[in-house]
């Protein structure tokens, strides 16, 4: 609401008073003159009935018509008297109107809607006496609750989008550790003591990295507060984790990775939301996928780019739009458990990393997804 002038109520009556002693003053006097002509017009008639009398009857059936001049003299006192009054009714009701019924109804109104917990809308009142001023602190006071309650609305939601995130992101790691404990149950008692090492190795690295996460996820308010963990790392340890990590996720679907650059080339980035990053791009796919999945990895001087394709239905239009939402599911999505964060995240995590995510569907028709990372080592991030 706009400043408004401190006004009483009772020198904004003067404001209607002035006005209305001229209109009655007007009044006043234009009555007078017409009731006066009405009058001196029935004297004249009179007096000339008078001058035309020749005997006592009609001067005395004459004198006794003066009644009417009475009347009419104290009709001119009374019609004053009302028009007076009139001015000063409808003076009071049109300031009742304007400075008390009309700032009281707006808060009123107002009153309710805050009770009803409707804070879309703003209290405006024209009046800038002492309800004019309530009803401007009416609208503080609702925008202030407006704020607070979008803030804590904005709290829940990140809040409730955090807890998806975590709870999305850690079915991928344990489904990791499960095909690592069904090839262990596979060939019970037919894997050499080296393999089982090897076995138990990637599954302590699983775990490692459920806790760094869950710690991680643990520590932060929002998704935004994400901050990059740079560290040091070969391509090539990386594409052995994303091969053996695609593998076990798409299990039994034909899965194909291609690594392109130095495996022995040196990386700076967080590697584990790198793979975080991976392991929603490669359920997607899953979830989505014909009977094929592509995946390939590739470096550059400065960037790091994973791109994992599948031969599913793709992306519609719809989806080509809008995927990057939170909580956004295609409209034929038949896995209601599915949140809808896995590419909101990964695009959010390649940004945080200094790259970023871009989808479109490929030349059979499938999906397709690219993740770019940022590799150089910088003090920034």
């Amino acid at each position: 609401m706009g400043k408004v002038k401190n006004k009483k109520l009772y020198p904004a009556l003067l404001r209607y008073l002035v006005p209305c002693f001229i209109i009655c003053g007007i009044g006043v006097l234009l009555l007078d003159l017409l009731t006066g002509y009405l009058m001196d017009w029935y004297m004249e008639i009179k007096q000339s009935e008078y001058a035309a009398a020749e005997n006592l009857v009609v001067y005395t059936k004459v004198s006794d018509d003066l009644w009417i001049y009475k009347l009419m003299s104290f009709g001119r006192s009374a019609v004053i008297a009302l028009w007076a009054v009139f001015c000063l009714w409808e003076t009071v009701r049109i300031y009742y109107r304007r400075e008390i019924s009309e700032p009281i109804e707006i808060l009123k109104s107002a009153s309710n809607r805050i009770l009803g917990d409707d804070l879309d809308f703003t209290v405006e009142c024209p009046s800038g006496n002492e309800l004019g001023q309530l009803c401007g602190s009416f609208e503080t006071m609702r925008k202030n609750l407006y704020d607070s309650n979008y803030e804590l609305w904005k709290s829940l939601e990140e809040r409730k989008r955090l807890n998806s995130a975590f709870s999305h992101d850690l079915r991928t790691p344990i489904t990791v550790l499960k095909g690592y404990a069904e090839l262990a149950d596979r060939f019970e008692g037919k894997l050499s003591a080296e393999k089982q090492t090897e076995i138990l190795g990637k599954m302590s690295g699983q775990i490692k990295r459920l806790e760094s996460y869950t710690d991680k996820m643990s520590s932060i308010h929002k998704l935004e507060d994400i901050i990059p963990e740079e560290k040091s790392f070969s391509f090539g340890d990386l594409c052995g984790q994303i091969s053996e990590t695609g593998r076990l996720v798409c299990g039994d679907i034909p899965y194909t990775f291609n690594c392109e650059g130095d495996s022995g080339k040196e990386l700076f980035s967080d590697s584990e939301l790198i793979m975080q990053v991976f392991e929603n791009i490669i359920s997607n796919a899953v979830r989505y996928t014909g009977d094929r999945i592509c995946c390939s990895a590739s470096s550059d001087d400065d960037t790091l780019k994973i791109t994992v394709a599948d031969n599913g239905r793709g992306f519609s239009d719809e989806a080509l739009r809008k995927a990057w939402q939170p909580f956004y599911r295609d409209n034929n999505e038949d896995e209601k458990e599915h949140f809808g964060l896995g590419l909101y995240i990964c695009r959010l995590l390649c940004r945080k990393c200094g790259g970023d995510l871009s989808i479109s569907n490929g030349e059979n028709g499938g999906g397709e997804v690219t993740a770019v990372f940022s590799i150089k080592k910088t003090e920034s991030r």
